[in-house]
């Protein structure tokens, strides 16, 4: 079911996916400086086809990199090679190869947790007709593991594989409140900023949205990362420690109100999961 998420525009959604391309990008001064290998150099180079645009082209490439245009059109021949990037015309973008590889991570994996999850996503999809998540937290982002939708789904301005801030989504204020002190710490820190009218910008206000969720056991999202979309979401946790492993999230336009209908259903149906032992 994973495919293409519809988009709605909005002004900061290009400047936050360039964000994320620039934060996966964050260390590569760092990088370069410290290895002058030609696989550190490759690494990079694949890492500059992180953001919203798939195919691109050399010399945009090695400005993302910070390489010199020889230098990443000579690796970007032996990656080519190696089968990691294809040509598209005069551009290149990732090969088929990386997907493979990717499938591989522990997320992945047979017993894997989006194995394990997804019998429980099609149960709550069937029953919700919403569109569904399943994400984990990385520091203070938001990883979309999986999505499911229907024919005529919300417009969630989603993807798998993509990241969001945690602040701005019912799956990171789920996740995040029942996460250790210091994960809790530092997105509590973190700059914020508003993607749209009704996003949280200050720590207090996601303090306070966080031990809602304490007490309530999910999470919401009323237009705070895209307007006229709304979401509810709630952790699924180690039952033995009670830490945060992944959450579960449903998605809807924002004139269906999801609190009243869903709340009870993605609570129990995240426990479910997290009884299933999932570890990510």
């Amino acid at each position: 079911m994973s495919a293409a998420p519809h988009t709605l525009s909005y002004p900061h959604h290009q400047s936050l996916a360039n964000d994320s391309a620039q934060a996966s990008l964050a260390g590569a001064d760092t990088f370069e400086r410290t290895s002058d290998s030609s696989a550190a150099k490759a690494l990079l180079l694949i890492d500059a086809f992180a953001g919203p645009r798939s195919v691109l082209g050399v010399t945009e490439l090695a400005t993302r990199a910070r390489l010199s245009k020889s230098t990443a059109h000579r690796l970007l021949t032996v990656l080519i090679t190696q089968g990691f990037v294809r040509r598209a015309g005069d551009r290149y973008c990732l090969s088929e190869h990386l997907f493979e590889i990717g499938n591989h991570v522990r997320l992945c994996r047979p017993n894997g947790l989006r194995h394990r999850a997804m019998p429980f996503l099609a149960e709550l999809f069937a029953q919700t007709r919403q569109t569904i998540h399943l994400a984990v937290l990385r520091d203070t982002e938001v990883l979309y593991v999986e999505k499911l939708f229907g024919h005529d789904p919300a417009p969630c301005d989603t993807a798998i594989g993509a990241r969001r801030p945690a602040y701005a989504t019912a799956l990171g204020k789920a996740m995040i409140a029942f996460s250790s002190p210091e994960i809790v710490d530092r997105n509590l820190s973190v700059r914020f900023k508003r993607i749209t009218p009704f996003t949280i910008v200050h720590s207090s206000q996601l303090d306070h949205a966080l031990d809602r969720v304490r007490n309530s056991g999910y999470a919401t999202d009323h237009e705070e990362y895209q307007q006229g979309v709304t979401c509810l979401a709630a952790p699924i946790r180690d039952p033995r420690t009670g830490a945060t492993i992944a959450g579960l999230s449903v998605c809807s336009m924002s004139s269906i109100d999801l609190e009243r209908r869903f709340s009870r259903l993605i609570v129990k149906v995240a426990n479910d999961i997290s009884q299933t032992r999932v570890a990510a």
